[in-house]
C-alpha cells in the first residue's frame, strides 16, 4: 500500500513537472541561479524499540561560490524523542562529467528517553556522477550517559546509489543502499530503499524517500530492525 501510494504520487508530480527547468540534484552542486537551498521534509516509521515515531526535519545550504559550499541541519523526532543538530561544509572538484566531494560535518544528538548525549565527526569523500555516487569515509562517534563516557572506533562510511535518468532531470527514481542517514553513522546497521524527485515549480521540487534497515550488517537472517518513509520540499533561490 505504501510502494502503490508512493509510486502513484511520484508519477502525478511527474506530470506536472514536465517541462520547467530544475536544480542540479547532486550532492551540493550549485546550479549557477540559486545559491540558498532550503529543504524541509517529514519523516514517518517505526521500530523495534519504540514503535511508531514521526519528526520533523529541515536543512539549509548556502553556496559560497561554485565549489565552496556551507549549511547545517536540524530535526525533532518524537516516539525516539531525539534532537539533532549539525554544521557542514564542503568543497567540489569537477572533473569533465564527474564531480568529486570533499566535505565534513559535525553532529550533536539528544536522545532524551535515554538520557544520552552523542558527538559524531564525519569526514567523507564522495565520486558522483549524473547517475551514480559512491561515498566512503570516516566517523568518530562519542556518546556520554550520565558520568559514563564511551567513544567508538572510528565507524567506516560507505554508501552508493544510482538513478533511473540523468540528475538534473525534471524528475526521477533512484535505489542506495548506505550505512548512514542524515542523523546518524553507523557501522552494521545497512539503510537501503528508493527515493524520487519531481518538480512542482521551478523553484520548488517534491522528494520523498523509503528506508529500511534489517537489524545486522546484510545478513539473509537479520529481522527488520526499522522502516520509514520521508516526504518533503526543497526551495532555492
Amino acid at each position: 500500500m505504501l510502494f502503490r501510494h508512493l509510486i502513484m504520487t511520484t508519477l502525478a508530480c511527474c506530470l506536472a513537472g514536465r517541462g520547467m527547468a530544475q536544480a542540479y540534484n547532486g550532492m551540493h552542486k550549485y546550479d549557477g541561479e540559486h545559491p540558498n537551498v532550503l529543504t524541509s521534509y517529514l519523516t514517518v516509521g517505526d521500530n523495534i524499540l519504540c514503535d511508531h515515531f514521526y519528526g520533523l526535519e529541515a536543512s539549509y545550504t548556502r553556496h559560497l561560490t561554485d565549489r565552496w559550499h556551507v549549511g547545517g541541519d536540524m530535526q525533532v523526532q518524537m516516539g525516539k524523542q531525539l534532537y539533532s543538530v549539525d554544521v557542514q561544509g564542503g568543497y567540489r572538484l569537477p572533473v569533465k562529467w564527474m564531480d568529486f566531494y570533499l566535505d565534513g560535518k559535525v553532529m550533536y544528538n539528544r536522545y532524551q528517553r535515554w538520557g544520552t548525549n552523542e558527538i559524531m565527526i564525519n569526514l567523507s569523500l564522495t565520486w558522483e556522477t549524473p547517475y551514480f555516487y559512491l561515498r566512503f569515509g570516516e566517523t568518530y562517534i562519542h556518546y556520554n550517559m550520565l558520568d559514563f563516557g564511551y567513544s567508538e572506533p572510528l565507524t567506516l562510511t560507505v554508501g552508493t546509489g544510482v538513478n533511473i535518468r540523468p540528475r538534473w532531470d525534471s524528475w526521477n527514481i533512484g535505489l542506495f543502499i548506505r550505512n548512514y542517514d542524515d542523523f546518524y553513522y553507523e557501522a552494521y546497521n545497512i539503510n537501503w530503499g528508493v527515493n524520487f524527485w519531481a518538480n512542482l515549480m521551478k523553484d520548488v521540487q517534491l522528494f520523498g524517500e523509503v528506508d529500511l534497515r534489517p537489524a545486522g550488517s546484510l545478513s539473509q537472517l537479520a529481522t527488520e530492525y526499522e522502516k520509514s518513509l520521508k516526504l518533503g520540499l526543497r526551495y532555492v533561490w
